[in-house]
């Protein structure tokens, strides 16, 4: 007779695992921030010269499922608004960042106040610099993990177990600086996170947060402008490479959109930069969004092509973008980003609808 398992158990179980490879991985200092597949849905958390870069103001919500084959191991949240500010040529924003590994065995969660200011340079190209200021927490609970070494072989409770016998909280604050270039047609951008120093370790060994720098950019295909009888239509190349410590990740797709659907195809991965006999190939990005009048929602899922692919059934991901228009406003021409934008009319108006969204 096969004796059952307790499902609570296994759930413990694995939530000890994980905290065993977040330990390793602190103690290398070679962990990684959280990574969105839709970036441009929560655009202050990729930069923050992003902040502002809709006329008016804007609210936005992402919700990541990762490897939900493996017990909902990691579920991300990103909340974030943000305005421009006409007279000053300013963007301000705040944003809410959560990320839960393990069910509650690893929480990293951060309140961050970000601001922008854009210069223009030439004739419809526009210069922003960003700056975010944040006050992060990372806390390890280890008092209800179950640990391989409290395992004996039939799955029960080893005599004196329960290695996790404590909690550990980590507060500090920290700093990330970018900068970005746009017009029309083009951006380009790079963002430096993680500037403050501070130890995390949860040992005798110091152990710092590494600096993440990420450069990113695009190009926007505008082949169909909206009339009485054409949808606006486009097609977008975009990219956001990624390096943090030994880490390094790229972003590479397209953007398909023709009012109001929007279809996304990325590919993660970096096969020219395997090491250690391993192919870096990380997976698809299926994307698919709709624009319901101020309000933008899209649905994503990571399709694995690495060896987990068995396992950890991907990744889902849910955004929700809503804009607070103000209609048509007489006012000085300013660049849109050239993401999907519904309702944008081509530069040097200047009565443009005060909308401007990301993909």
């Amino acid at each position: 007779m096969i004796k059952s398992v307790n499902t609570n158990r296994i759930y413990k179980f694995i939530k000890g695992c994980l905290v065993v490879v977040a330990c390793l991985l602190a103690g290398k200092a070679a962990a990684q921030d959280v990574s969105f597949s839709q970036m441009y849905a929560t655009p202050l958390y990729l930069s923050p010269s992003f902040t502002g870069l809709s006329d008016g103001t804007r609210a936005s919500m992402t919700y990541r499922d990762q490897w939900p084959g493996l017990s909902r191991a990691f579920r991300s949240y990103a909340i974030s608004a943000d305005h421009f500010f006409d007279d000053y040529n300013s963007g301000v924003g705040i944003m809410l960042l959560r990320d839960d590994s393990g069910q509650g065995a690893i929480v990293q969660q951060s309140i961050s106040a970000l601001y922008a200011y854009e210069i223009e340079v030439a004739r419809d190209i526009f210069v922003r610099p960003g700056i975010e200021f944040a006050y992060r927490e990372r806390n390890l609970d280890l008092i209800n993990a179950i640990f391989p070494s409290d395992q004996d072989a039939n799955g029960g409770s080893t005599p004196g177990g329960s290695s996790g016998n404590g909690e550990y909280n980590h507060k500090q604050f920290d700093a990330a600086a970018s900068a970005m270039i746009y017009s029309s047609n083009f951006w380009l951008g790079a963002a430096v996170h993680n500037l403050v120093k501070s130890d995390i370790s949860t040992t005798d060994l110091e152990t710092h947060h590494p600096i993440k720098t990420s450069l990113y950019g695009g190009y926007k295909f505008h082949y169909n402008q909206r009339s009485r009888r054409n949808n606006d239509q486009s097609l977008t190349l975009a990219f956001n490479y990624r390096m943090q410590q030994n880490f390094n990740q790229l972003d590479i797709g397209t953007y398909w959109y023709i009012n109001p659907i929007e279809l996304g195809l990325w590919y993660r991965g970096l096969p020219f930069a395997s090491s250690g006999g391993l192919v870096n190939h990380d997976g698809l990005i299926f994307i698919m969004g709709i624009n319901v009048g101020p309000a933008r929602i899209a649905y994503s899922y990571d399709w694995t092509l690495s060896e987990l692919s068995g396992y950890s059934n991907g990744a889902n991901e849910l955004s929700l973008i809503f804009r607070f228009n103000k209609g048509f406003k007489k006012r000085s021409s300013r660049g849109a980003i050239p993401c999907s934008a519904p309702g944008i009319g081509g530069s040097g108006s200047k009565y443009r609808r005060r909308t401007r969204s990301f993909f």
